[in-house]
């Protein structure tokens, strides 16, 4: 699939300024399943008659085509959730998978917006995002290689938080990051070759399903034993996206 081409063709109509977007999901964390779709994630300025308008608009587009899931919030809209340090947008930001780029120095910007967030954000994220994966897996045929995966990855991504390190988004490069003898991570990476050749659906083997979720719950106890702060300044962190938006707007709307 052309995903600048389908970028282009989208805004073709519109008035709106298109930004910056990327690859999300699996295919970003390298582990994406044969039918994986292409979940294309960005930013966009508003038109300048929105811009200017009085009234409000509607903050983000949403396609949805076939295995193309295509989604951009508005520049305010993202900067509103980078304030808030949050853990998606950021991931969105730190991707290494972009189909276009049109933010100004975009190198410096990302730089000094990653010195400038909350870990504590990212903690919470993590934590919530891996407990919801396996609440949904142990329901009735929901224990997807999926589904675990997600898990794996906010539980290491959490677990990183703590120690205020940014979780890397390809799941092999993760795993570096954790301790070599953590049994999590052995398993992982003993299963992750095998996830990627199983369709979105597939479900692991009834005698795998209790020593993924023993694992799973044994990290979060240790989870459970470790506090977290809040990390940063967050009027610096206001002051800087604020600076950058003035800018950004000057260069585009003139």
């Amino acid at each position: 699939m052309q995903i600048e081409q389908e970028i282009q063709h989208l805004f073709k109509d519109r008035d709106d300024i298109p930004l910056f977007y990327i690859e999300s999901g699996s295919r970003l964390w390298g582990m994406a399943s044969p039918d994986s779709d292409y979940d294309v994630r960005g930013f966009h300025l508003p038109s300048k008659a929105q811009y200017y308008d009085y009234q409000k608009h509607r903050d983000l587009i949403e396609i949805m085509d076939g295995d193309f899931d295509f989604v951009s919030f508005d520049i305010n809209k993202m900067f509103g959730l980078l304030a808030k340090s949050n853990p998606t947008v950021l991931e969105w930001v730190r991707a290494h998978i972009i189909y276009f780029n049109q933010f100004p120095e975009w190198g410096e910007f990302k730089e000094g917006l990653l010195g400038k967030i909350d870990y504590k954000a990212l903690y919470y994220h993590y934590l919530s995002l891996a407990k919801g994966g396996m609440q949904v897996m142990q329901t009735a045929d929901n224990f997807t290689y999926k589904k675990v995966f997600y898990s794996i990855r906010g539980l290491m991504s959490a677990e990183l938080a703590t120690q205020k390190i940014m979780p890397e988004l390809l799941i092999t490069d993760l795993f570096a990051q954790i301790d070599v003898n953590d049994p999590l991570r052995h398993w992982a990476e003993a299963y992750l070759e095998i996830k990627k050749q199983q369709k979105e659906k597939a479900q692991l083997p009834d005698a795998e399903q209790q020593q993924i979720l023993k694992l799973l719950n044994e990290k979060i106890e240790a989870l459970n034993l470790r506090g977290i702060q809040i990390t940063n300044d967050l009027n610096k962190l206001q002051q800087y996206l604020t600076d950058y938006s003035f800018n950004l707007k000057q260069h585009f709307y003139g």
